[in-house]
């Protein structure tokens, strides 16, 4: 009997269950949501976007609201872009009742990509709530304005090139207070323009475009950068729609700056990615090449020197040194093989400096240090290809300075600040056990680190007490395979110890001296590894700590003699 009751039970639920989920799944369908909107828009031009539902249901739909959320990019005509979602409370919604929504939209960026309006009803229907969703896709074509830049796919090093702005209003609708810019690479210089900007060098009104009408301009300017390298133009324009100001971001224009007549290279102690330390001794050399097929005179090389940790005293070089700005220059006065390179061949110049002993930390902040080599070769020999005032190239070289990291070890007997009661007799004896605590102090410097480890092996007659902790991270551990202490901390920051206090860890041992070191000081823990890696430069670091002994120089309560084993 009970069984038949617990299946009725079972069927009854299940029945419930699926006439709900009927219930639910009919109320959503009942709800017709329409979406009208063009399949395909311009950017810069706004369209509208319909919503349309109605109530096919017998009942009435309570706290009906409407919400509309637009991709980023997109904004509703009137709003800041910042608005990306717009929500409405309808209210309530009787039987056959029908509700039409207005938006007008327009896309500031994203050409040649599809983009997703989605749209959301939520209303009450007795005690329960429902939400019926809908998306539209819609494809972003060219720019309503359409804009063309037009530059060279290629320029030298400091050749003056002109870049070409034609525009055009390809769309059904007129623009009005239209306004191009442009934002120009870091390295490029502005030199001209047939058509005056309007505001700084980069800034154009182009007023009221009607459908149809276009124009034109050129900018003439230059870049200076190493080969091969690329630079970026941003263009946008201005748009008025709704008594608000809208920019439309076009597609950026990239242009590479070919291999220079004249090419560089520097190498820093022979190697192409050396990594620097305090104290260091440095060999920089700069080698050049006439690529071309006419000799170049004249020539002159520059060196500017960026970075706290140079140290300018410890400079080696033939060049003229400019104290003003740290520039080493060589000409032909200097280097008489800069007064004529011929074509084809090559030469070099080189310079010596060390590196501070210590680093230029004042603030917790202060790491990650770079040394900046910014070298500049120039001509007034121009080929005849070349479109410049000028031979020229330039090329920076970074080299990164590794941190340090040091660990200070030491252990005491009487030890009350470190909370921790240490037992048994001092001087040790034979055969009696006696605690000692021993200190970790991790401090690092310049740069953060990761994974580090500590191990140190207790020595014959040592045992962890199994007291141990840490104001840093883990505290230490015993790992009974090696008879190691072992502390390990995922990350430690830059300057740790040095501004504030160290990382620091204890932990408690216990001493049984034997009788083959009376008279002697007994070793308690071996010495100490430290492993980790230092997160700028990715180097492993490895370094050790002396062994610690009964002899506690650092422990002032015992006298010099105060840590021998006695009988």
């Amino acid at each position: 009997m009970n069984n038949i009751f617990k299946i009725t039970i079972i069927v009854l639920v299940a029945i419930i269950g699926i006439s709900l989920f009927y219930i639910f799944d009919n109320n959503s369908q009942n709800l017709d949501v329409g979406l009208v909107a063009p399949k395909e828009i311009m950017a810069g031009v706004p369209f509208d976007f319909k919503v349309e539902f109605s109530n096919q249901m017998s009942s009435v739909l309570k706290d009906v609201i409407l919400i509309v959320t637009i991709p980023d990019g997109a904004a509703f005509v009137g709003s800041n872009t910042e608005k990306l979602v717009d929500s409405k409370d309808i209210g309530d919604l009787g039987q056959g009742s029908l509700v039409s929504e207005k938006y007008n939209l327009v896309f500031l960026r994203g050409i040649n990509e599809t983009q997703k309006i989605k749209v959301l009803v939520s209303y009450s229907l007795g005690s329960s709530k429902y939400e019926k969703e809908s998306e539209q896709d819609i494809k972003i074509l060219n720019s309503g304005a359409d804009i063309q830049i037009k530059a060279p796919e290629k320029v030298f090093s400091g050749e003056e090139f002109e870049v070409g702005v034609d525009y055009k209003n390809v769309s059904d609708v007129d623009f009005y207070g239209l306004e191009f810019s442009v934002e120009y690479p870091a390295n490029f210089t502005f030199l001209s323009s047939d058509s005056k900007p309007d505001s700084g060098n980069n800034v154009w009104e182009l007023g009221d475009l009607r459908k149809g009408s276009e124009g034109k301009f050129t900018i003439k300017g230059s870049v200076i950068g190493p080969d091969n390298s690329t630079v970026t133009f941003k263009p946008k324009f201005k748009i008025s729609l709704g008594d608000k100001d809208y920019f439309v971001e076009l597609n950026d224009v990239n242009l590479v700056i070919s291999p220079s007549p004249l090419s560089l290279g520097v190498i820093l102690n022979d190697k192409s990615d050396y990594i620097a330390v305090p104290g260091d001794s440095l060999k920089y050399v700069i080698s050049y090449i006439n690529n071309s097929d006419v000799p170049l005179r004249d020539a002159v090389v520059r060196a500017q020197l960026q970075g706290e940790l140079f140290d300018l005293g410890s400079l080696d070089t033939r060049a003229v040194f400019r104290k003003s700005d740290n520039t080493l220059i060589w000409n032909s006065s200097n280097s008489p093989e800069l007064n004529y390179i011929a074509p084809r061949s090559a030469g070099f110049v080189y310079f010596n400096i060390k590196t501070s002993n210590n680093y230029p930390v004042r603030r917790l902040g202060d790491k990650d240090f770079i040394l900046n080599v910014k070298v500049e070769i120039e001509s007034p020999t121009v080929p005849q290809s070349l479109n410049a005032s000028k031979t020229y190239n330039i090329l920076k070289i970074e080299t990164k300075v590794a941190g340090s990291i040091s660990l200070s070890s030491a252990a005491y007997f009487r030890d009350a600040d470190s909370g921790i009661l240490n037992n048994g007799s001092m001087p040790p004896k034979v055969g009696q056990a006696t605690n000692f605590t021993v200190h970790w102090d991790l401090r690092s410097f310049a740069t953060d680190f990761s994974g580090i480890e500590i191990r140190a092996k207790l020595k014959d007659g040592v045992k962890f007490t199994g007291i141990a902790k840490s104001d840093f991270g883990n505290a230490p551990t015993f790992d009974e395979k090696t008879n190691e202490m072992v502390w390990n901390l995922d990350k430690l920051p830059a300057n740790k110890g040095f501004v504030d206090d160290p990382a620091g860890a204890v932990f408690q041992i216990e001493a049984t001296p034997s009788s083959s070191q009376i008279a002697n000081y007994m070793p308690l823990i071996g010495e100490a590894t430290v492993k980790a890696t230092d997160a700028f430069t990715n180097n492993s670091i490895e370094l050790k700590v002396d062994q610690i002994t009964t002899a506690l120089p650092n422990d002032i309560t015992i006298g010099q003699q105060g840590g021998v084993v006695q009988p």
